[in-house]
């Protein structure tokens, strides 16, 4: 099992990978922005309950979280069908 501030680096991963603001991933988990900066941060006293809201909401954005296993810690991808759709929008942009 992966430790809490290896899922926290991760959730700041997500966030990257989807291009989006702190402010915008607070306002889509519904938590404040100063969560959000301190789980970045690994910050400790942060509520579980608060981290498990942040990642439900990447989720609903399209992140896959990958365990960690013994050679590396958890990981970030794109679902396929979020590439996809992304894919298909710039081909109709273009």
């Amino acid at each position: 099992m992966d430790s809490l501030p290896e899922i926290m680096i991760a959730l700041r991963a997500a966030r990257s990978l989807l291009g989006l603001s702190q402010e915008e991933l607070a306002d889509v988990a519904g938590v404040s922005r100063q969560i959000v900066v301190r789980i970045e941060k690994a910050d400790g006293s942060v509520l579980v309950d608060a981290v498990t809201k942040v990642r439900v909401a990447l989720e609903t954005q399209g992140i896959i979280f990958l365990d960690g296993s013994r050679d590396h810690g958890p990981g970030v991808t794109l679902s396929r069908k979020l590439t996809e759709e992304s894919s298909a929008a710039l081909s109709v942009a273009t």
